[in-house]
């Protein structure tokens, strides 16, 4: 029986490298200033339309405590659709990187698991790729329940 293959977008944020399987990707987009909402998480830099919808644009190097993303020329925002959890549904997001650096298929054998008392629950797994680490994430555990509800706050906050 055949290994399935699996293809990740990677992302860079400083010195880190980050996959998500692409089945959630929407879209990649430039990035452009988006519209700041008062006293939103401070990983939120803001929302900004995409297709006619408001989106929260997430800082994620803010988001995992890595500091904040500079604004270079290779920044930009990966639109991803996301679980609300407990069966309510989906959400669309953006998350603001450095970089969109690659995308590469891997079988699930090539993927090394990482110990579960030292991860957070968003990081599913490892792999080498070259001379990069990249780290395997699990977008629908990347905001708990009060994230989720403080996101759908913030596009409250501007509909």
């Amino acid at each position: 029986m055949d290994q399935e293959v699996n293809a990740y977008l990677t992302f860079s944020l400083g010195d880190n490298s980050f996959g998500i399987h692409v089945e959630k990707v929407i879209e990649i987009k430039e990035y452009v200033e988006p519209k700041p909402v008062p006293e939103s998480m401070v990983y939120v830099k803001g929302v900004t339309d995409h297709r006619d919808q408001i989106i929260p644009l997430v800082d994620a190097a803010a988001k995992f405590n890595l500091g904040q993303v500079e604004i270079t020329p290779q920044s930009c925002y990966v639109v991803l659709d996301i679980s609300k959890g407990n069966g309510k549904g989906t959400m669309t997001i953006g998350i603001l990187v450095d970089a969109v650096t690659d995308v590469f298929e891997a079988d699930e054998s090539s993927l090394k698991p990482i110990e579960t008392d030292y991860k957070p629950g968003y990081i599913l797994s490892s792999y080498q790729k070259e001379d990069d680490l990249v780290m395997i994430l699990n977008v629908d555990k990347i905001f708990n329940e009060v994230d989720i509800v403080s996101l759908d706050d913030v596009l409250s906050a501007v509909s």
